[in-house]
């Protein structure tokens, strides 16, 4: 993990917020039930999209388990992990309770997560070995 692992993982919280923001309370919000019940929306799906597209191009390597478009649970090598809105339910019915989680693990082991709240205007953030932290 570097510091420029943190620094990316900031970007992409800051990439999913303005979609986040540009969808939340949104008239033609778009939404869908999984067949575990539980709601998706049409910007579940863009922000994982884009996140996705953007670790493809930065990091080519590194391997992508998302809540909404799946991947493989590996152990090994390096990982990041997506849950696009957390709290969708909260996003649909407008109520400002969610975040986008972003998580990067290296060889199973956690070493940066942001937690990126936009509609609350707060953002957490932990690496390995620097601590935690918060914006409010």
């Amino acid at each position: 993990m570097s510091q420029d692992d943190l620094t990316f993982a900031l970007t992409l919280a800051d990439r999913a917020d303005r979609v986040t923001r540009a969808r939340f309370g949104a008239l033609d919000l778009r939404i869908e039930t999984k067949p575990d019940l539980t709601p998706v929306t049409d910007a579940d799906r863009a922000v994982e999209s884009d996140l996705r597209d953007a670790l493809g191009q930065h990091r080519p390597g590194d391997t992508v388990l998302g809540e909404e478009f799946g991947g493989t649970t590996t152990l090994s090598g390096r990982q990041w992990i997506i849950d696009p809105i957390d709290g969708t339910k909260n996003f649909v019915r407008g109520v400002p309770v969610w975040a986008s989680l972003i998580a990067l693990l290296d060889d199973g082991v956690p070493t940066v997560g942001v937690v990126s709240a936009p509609a609350l205007q707060r953002r957490w953030w932990a690496a390995r070995g620097r601590g935690a932290f918060a914006a409010v």
